[in-house]
């Protein structure tokens, strides 16, 4: 799918109206009691929501987040067909896996981005829900001495969402001519 057929994605910023969107069924790791596994990309979950992570150096899971082995490298997650949401704590930590409040860039596969600066993991939250597929997230290398990371992430579909204006146009404009046609036949 070429990048200009994606959608802009709608940002959350609060868990709770994050999950209001969200499709009934949806995965979520917590990456509790986990350990550094074998190297190279992972994989979590099962099913439609299930996801890859990535860093160039390996990833750390042994504090009960998934987070990059080395300072300044991004972490990248891929998902598979039929994601169109996700939602994670995004942060960076120091040698000694505490929280920092530094600046946080989250890229898409659609091309959008997102930055800011979480002061706590109370804050950390982004949740992301679009009209079309999410194939993949970066956070980006967040600088010297600083390890990319995230928490608590819940992967799914959306949920009742509204139409797009454009997309209600196009059903009128369809419906209006078969209206047109079946007049024209009787």
């Amino acid at each position: 799918m070429s990048v200009s057929s994606f959608a802009s994605p709608t940002i959350y910023v609060a868990r709770s109206d994050f999950l209001t969107h969200l499709a009934p069924s949806s995965y979520t790791e917590s990456f509790d009691g986990l350990g550094n596994g074998p190297s190279g990309a992972q994989t979590f979950g099962t099913g439609p929501f299930a996801f890859t992570a990535f860093a160039p150096s390996d990833l750390y899971l042994a504090g009960g987040f998934l987070g990059t082995s080395q300072i300044n490298e991004a972490l990248t997650v891929t998902f598979g067909a039929g994601v169109k949401a996700f939602g994670a704590d995004f942060f960076t930590t120091d040698l000694n896996d505490a929280f920092q409040s530094v600046l946080v860039t989250l890229s898409l596969s659609d091309g959008s981005t997102t930055s800011f600066t979480p002061t706590s993991l109370a804050d950390s939250f982004r949740g992301f829900v679009s009209t079309v597929d999410i194939s993949s997230f970066t956070i980006s290398g967040p600088g010297s001495s600083l390890y990319a990371s995230l928490d608590n992430l819940t992967v799914g579909t959306a949920g009742n969402t509204v139409p797009e204006p454009g997309s209600l146009a196009l059903v009128g404009l369809a419906a209006a001519g078969l209206f047109a046609t079946r007049r024209r036949a009787a």
